[in-house]
């Protein structure tokens, strides 16, 4: 049985703030640990249910989204980090006509922009996004994986994060199977339960989604395109900005009056190509257009 593994920082166990999942902070070395040791722990979950081949995708956007601790992976993973990597953003393993996965587990993946309780809530860019609509509705990352996942025909069996994103994906996806590692009480506050007794919670909860997949027991989101996206910044896209984008990017429409012109919108066919739009957007604000690496 081959998994796939997409991981992220702020809800690793142990995270509680930003200072935690950004370089300068005094914990991020230790958190890059935590990171590693709960994708460890989903994986010998996962053996230990009867999976065999593990691919893990960074997800964080720091350094280059290179964050694991490679020296500390279980060496049965492959691993996908570094940028550009020609694809959607992150999740360039779920590409169309990638090789097909039997289940997917969200690890350290986090609440969505715009919600008041949820450890590190964001969408994408936490100082440049406001909120992330897809069809009139609030839209995460967690939310946008398992429909790149279903567009791949593969089941999402696994969240592992704080009590809200959990919540959040077990009801998008029934029988998805659920890793609580800390209860937030805000953004930047929870009720914390120690790395060291997260990683069997973790464990456990792998190892009945792989059993779960094997009884064919978790199905696959059965929600398809288009979809409608509109995203909201939290400052005014320059003035001067504006003809550039309308230039280079006409996919994308701009909604506000010049100096205060705020939402970007756009449609998509698949939530793929979605997810990069979505990725894109913060450059196309910032610059007028998207920049060459």
């Amino acid at each position: 049985m081959r998994i796939y593994i997409s991981v992220d920082m702020e809800g690793i166990s142990g995270v509680t703030r930003w200072e935690d999942v950004i370089p300068s902070g005094i914990d991020y070395a230790q958190a890059r640990r935590w990171m590693t040791d709960d994708v460890n722990a989903a994986i010998a979950g996962a053996r230990r249910g009867g999976a065999t081949e593990f691919v893990v995708e960074e997800n964080h956007g720091a350094e280059m989204l290179c964050v694991l601790d490679l020296d500390r992976i279980d060496p049965d993973a492959t691993v996908i980090r570094g940028m550009p990597r020609g694809q959607a953003t992150t999740s360039v393993a779920l590409a169309p006509g990638a090789p097909p996965f039997d289940g997917m587990f969200l690890i350290g993946h986090h609440a969505m922009a715009g919600q008041a309780v949820g450890i590190c809530a964001h969408t994408i860019y936490f100082p440049h996004y406001r909120r992330v609509l897809c069809n009139g509705r609030p839209l995460g990352e967690p939310e946008m994986f398992v429909q790149m996942a279903a567009e791949q025909h593969t089941p999402t069996a696994l969240i592992a994060g704080d009590d809200v994103v959990c919540a959040t994906v077990a009801a998008l996806c029934p029988g998805v199977q659920t890793a609580v590692v800390k209860r937030a009480l805000t953004n930047t506050a929870g009720w914390i339960v120690p790395p060291a007794r997260a990683r069997p919670i973790i464990t456990a909860a792998a190892e009945r989604a792989v059993v779960e997949l094997a009884a064919g027991s978790i199905p696959t989101s059965s929600r398809r395109g288009p979809y409608e996206f509109e995203i909201e910044l939290h400052e005014p896209i320059p003035t001067e900005r504006l003809a550039m984008i309308a230039d280079h990017h006409p996919e994308f429409s701009v909604d506000g009056e010049p100096g205060d012109a705020r939402t970007v919108r756009f449609r998509t066919e698949t939530m793929h190509h979605g997810f990069r739009c979505a990725a894109i957007v913060r450059y196309v604000a910032d610059l007028g257009r998207v920049p060459t690496y």
